[in-house]
């Protein structure tokens, strides 16, 4: 078997009794995180355009729109979800796909579970499959990809999405490989975009592409059935750096899903760690705020490209900017907070104080973490090197921290009883026989 078909067999043969128990638990905190930053971003004014043009193109009632009382086709519904799961930049992320794994796959895994009724055990192992393929893919693709202008959330998420509903569609191993070669063909997703609209347009194209590649397969639609290895095809024209030897290594690796990293700022999550070191050094030194002459930031040069706006204009542009977000722990803003990003942050005399003294730098040699260092007018200085990109190991810790995250996401849009039943039913999820049941929780104000 040649690459693409390898994947699909994987992908048709995966199994919820084979799949590690802490993969199978991260992927209900995973769809519970989804599920919390999908509420908040129901009200951006992307998700209300996005609604917009469902009711003006009309369609089947199919899927719930998460945090209203819309239903729309499992395509629309998709798109919808899995943007707005992206407005806040606030989903969680993984290392060896190089970009958010839940937004582009859990959308697409419930709107087809929600529509077909499926039971709890196969939306986690279509989930946990959509995840693992994004990150194999991710192997095979390499850095490269990512660092040629490519949002992998975009192009890879999509194969993720596809993999998830062809699972849920009982697809084989042939059909299999034609939804991927039709996903492969349409995924897409710039970083130019990154600061407007269509960066979280990116995750919810995903959704409802891999969606309806894996529908159009299930009804006979032909593709290429090499899209990942071929000549011309995905990675000979998206990833200059791709490895058929990283891609068999990746395939070898049993479950990717327990190894996602969730994120607690409402930022670009490069500069998660730049936050956090900035914040233990206030915490943990005496010296006064106003006292610091400049703050050195030193990242991977790949940020640079990602997060690194100078002088952001609007609270979207100020998730990514490194210079922003490190003023911001000076200031002791609540980065967590999603309504703490808008345009007049970016105005904000002592924001644009502080931003004004930190200097945003390439490492000199390859490192993972990120190095903050600040410089006092008498001359002292304060040093901290943090890296949060490491799977937290601890699961019942990580429950705690996701579920008040959640809570102070969901309870505005959803109500508190709703909110209560939706975390429970993610803690026992393998016991729902029927995703309606779950699904009918996530209307807008339901008691």
């Amino acid at each position: 078997m040649q690459a693409t078909e390898m994947l699909a067999d994987r992908i048709s043969s995966s199994q919820y009794d084979t799949i590690p128990p802490e993969a199978r638990e991260a992927a209900k905190q995973a769809i519970l995180a989804f599920l919390g930053v999908t509420l908040a971003g129901t009200g951006e004014p992307l998700a209300e355009i996005l609604r917009a043009e469902a009711r003006a193109e009309g369609g089947n009632a199919q899927a719930r729109v998460f945090g209203t009382d819309e239903q729309a086709s499992t395509s629309q519904a998709a798109l919808i979800n899995g943007a707005a799961g992206h407005a806040h930049d606030y989903d969680d992320v993984h290392t060896a796909m190089s970009g958010h794994p839940t937004v582009p796959v859990a959308p697409a895994a419930l709107a087809i579970s929600e529509h077909l009724g499926r039971s709890g055990r196969d939306l986690i192992t279509a989930f946990a499959t959509g995840v693992d393929v994004e990150c194999i893919l991710g192997r095979y693709a390499g850095a490269a990809h990512y660092a040629d202008g490519w949002h992998n959330t975009g192009t890879l998420g999509t194969f993720g999405a596809a993999a998830a509903a062809s699972r849920l569609l009982g697809l084989d191993r042939s059909a299999t490989s034609q939804a991927l070669g039709i996903a492969g063909t349409r995924a897409a997703g710039l970083k130019t975009q990154f600061g407007t609209m269509c960066k979280p347009l990116h995750a919810g194209h995903a959704a409802s592409t891999g969606l309806q590649s894996a529908n159009l397969a299930s009804r006979g639609f032909s593709s290429c059935t090499d899209i990942l290895e071929a000549s011309q095809g995905f990675m000979d024209t998206q990833a200059s750096s791709a490895s058929l030897e990283r891609f068999a290594r990746a395939l070898e690796v049993e479950s990717y899903t327990q190894d996602i990293c969730f994120k607690y700022h409402a930022a670009c999550y490069l500069t998660h760690s730049a936050i956090e070191a900035t914040r233990q050094l206030c915490q943990s030194n005496a010296f006064d705020p106003n006292d610091i002459e400049e703050i050195e930031v030193q990242v991977d040069k790949g940020h640079l490209r990602v997060c690194n706006i100078l002088e952001p204009g609007t609270g979207l542009e100020a998730k990514f900017s490194l210079r922003v977000t490190v003023a911001m722990a000076v200031c002791d803003e609540d980065s967590a907070s999603i309504s703490v990003f808008d345009d007049a942050l970016t105005k904000d005399p002592d924001i644009v104080r502080f931003r004004d003294k930190v200097r945003v730098l390439p490492h000199a040699q390859p490192r993972p973490e990120t190095v903050v260092l600040i410089r006092t007018r008498t001359g002292e200085e304060y040093e901290a090197a943090v890296n949060v990109a490491i799977p937290m190991r601890d699961l019942d810790a990580q429950w705690a921290k996701l579920e008040s995250k959640f809570c102070m996401l969901s309870s505005p849009v959803i109500g508190e009883a709703a909110t209560r039943r939706v975390v429970q039913a993610c803690r026992s999820l393998e016991e729902l026989s029927n995703i309606r049941d779950f699904s009918r929780h996530l209307g807008q104000g339901h008691e």
